[in-house]
């Protein structure tokens, strides 16, 4: 836990002042790490640092999935984060929240709930308790949580760095103060920030993941089910989320990208994360494709084919964010608008993507056609 403090200071409540609360807090957690104020069981827990870093911009933008995988690899379990993707089906997912482009349409948690899917094809048997900042519930909930500790098994948690993203708890500094892998730009553990977090992934139990022949046929089998699926709660899903994506974009009455509100806010950052999601997701769709072709001869040239297509939709999306023709909330403004030329580019490049959906399902089709034995 290194990096929350800016420098080593004799008065540490002066130097949080100018903080925002969260900062403030885990810069407190910090210091009372560094200072060696005495923890009740921390020494019995173990050591979760040799775990990698969860950070933007490393291939793991799906950050519940990118949990996920170090939880495993503290099971002695080692899946790739593509293969975890492609396996809960959210390689192959795009869901847009039917009240704007909501930051949480990405959560593979809300919808079309790929967390189940996930943890069942791993054996790993989860119980998620919401909390929400209550402080009752979170007391019970952190007596468990420190309980799975001891028994080597950390817990996935939502919000605990003050953003809607998901960390891992890995360790505690004392009985009350959590430590926690997030996405956090400065170090690589960090103060659970308990008042802000959501919800928690606890482990119920633990058992032999599934057969591998299994994990792919559920992949297979998501992959069509997420894009033909028009809804799932109040979220659009699959084809029927590009068309009203596309709908949205082109209608200049549907958002304001100027305006000082934070719904505005939150399209304007939603917008720019489903982008990026997108992404990320069918880049692990692709290499779970090339995988399978490699590992299945009789469906080699269909997984090839399947690959390229889904290629082809992150290539035709990845420049939209490289060119920074969509871009987060923080980088628009009057000086420097979000226009409607720029949402059209964005429907160009998304109409490509959507026809290239359409013939990977068709590609899907006769996966399951001629050669479903070999992925079953």
């Amino acid at each position: 836990m290194s990096g929350v403090l800016d420098s080593a200071t004799e008065n540490p409540t002066s130097a949080m002042r100018a903080r925002p609360p969260w900062r403030a807090a885990r810069a407190f957690a910090t210091l009372l790490h560094e200072q060696h104020m005495p923890a009740t069981t921390a020494a019995s827990y173990p050591d979760f640092s040799h775990l990698p870093r969860l950070q933007h911009g490393a291939g793991e933008e799906h950050s519940f999935v990118a949990a996920f995988r170090r939880l495993l690899l503290t099971l002695g379990r080692v899946p790739p984060y593509w293969y975890l993707m492609a396996v809960s089906g959210a390689a192959f997912r795009l869901q847009i929240h039917c009240n704007g482009w909501r930051m949480n349409s990405t959560d593979v948690m809300c919808g079309f709930d790929l967390t189940g899917y996930l943890c069942r094809a791993f054996g790993v048997q989860t119980e998620c308790v919401w909390v929400c900042g209550d402080e009752q519930r979170m007391r019970a909930v952190r007596k468990r949580i420190l309980a799975n500790l001891q028994r080597g098994w950390p817990t996935i948690g939502l919000g605990m760095d003050g953003r809607a993203l998901y960390g891992l708890i890995i360790g505690a500094i004392t009985d009350e103060h959590l430590v926690a892998l997030d996405y956090s730009v400065r170090g690589h553990s960090q103060e659970v920030l308990q008042k802000m977090a959501w919800c928690y992934h606890l482990i119920t139990g633990v058992g032999p993941p599934g057969a591998e022949a299994d994990q792919v046929h559920q992949a297979c089998a998501l992959a069509t089910e997420v894009m033909i699926t028009p809804r799932a709660a109040s979220f659009h899903l699959g084809l029927d989320a590009y068309d009203y994506w596309r709908a949205t974009l082109v209608n200049p009455e549907h958002h304001n990208p100027l305006a000082q509100d934070w719904r505005a806010h939150e399209r304007n950052d939603g917008n720019y994360w489903l982008c990026c999601a997108l992404v990320d997701a069918r880049r692990s769709a692709a290499t779970f494709c090339q995988w399978l072709a490699a590992r299945r001869p009789a469906v080699a040239h269909l997984a090839r084919a399947l690959a390229d297509q889904y290629t082809n939709i992150a290539d035709a999306v990845q420049p939209l964010v490289d060119r920074q023709t969509v871009r987060p909330d923080a980088q628009i403004s009057a000086a420097r608008p979000w226009t409607m030329h720029d949402r059209r580019k964005q429907v160009l490049a998304l109409d490509y993507a959507r026809e290239r959906e359409v013939r990977a399902l068709a590609l899907l089709q006769q996966l399951h056609a001629e050669a479903g034995a070999e992925i079953a």
